[in-house]
């Protein structure tokens, strides 16, 4: 009878301790979506301020880039190479993006030596259609493909 009661009292005390009122689940759950919030707002600082980062090096890696080549330009071409760069006017995007072109390719001069030779074509073997027969054999296999047919069991 001891042990009866003991279990009794063991069993109440330790329930007693371990229930959570409504008001703590409550908070948990706004200390969990708090939390949460936090995390994704700092993840996501993180990568902006690592994507702006990479668009910083861009711009000036592309700086960098197109001085450099305009200065082999007038190295090799003189005053020619400075009149065509006079008239393009590049304005530096804020912003890229992709797939976006900011300004249109330059037309290259074509001359006459260097068109390839016309090139005359032979008739090679000529394709069969398909007898009508066959084709109508084909079509109805394919409606009777695309019926469902429907089998109705009993239920028990």
């Amino acid at each position: 009878m001891k042990t009866v009661f003991s279990f009794f009292v063991t069993i109440l005390v330790s329930t007693n301790a371990f229930t959570q009122t409504s008001a703590e689940l409550t908070c948990r759950a706004q200390a969990k979506e708090i939390a949460m919030q936090t995390y994704s707002s700092c993840i996501t600082q993180a990568r902006n301020s690592h994507v702006e980062e990479v668009r910083k090096n861009y711009q000036k890696e592309l700086a960098d880039l197109k001085s450099k080549y305009d200065k082999e330009l007038k190295k090799l071409s003189g005053s020619k190479a400075q009149a065509p760069a006079a008239k393009i006017k590049q304005t530096p995007a804020s912003r890229p993006v992709k797939g976006i072109a900011k300004e249109l390719p330059g037309k290259a001069s074509v001359s006459s030596t260097d068109a390839a030779p016309v090139q005359t074509v032979t008739e090679g073997t000529k394709v069969v259609s398909v007898s009508s027969e066959a084709a109508s054999d084909l079509e109805k296999e394919a409606e009777d493909a695309e019926q469902v047919e429907i089998i109705e069991m009993p239920v028990e």
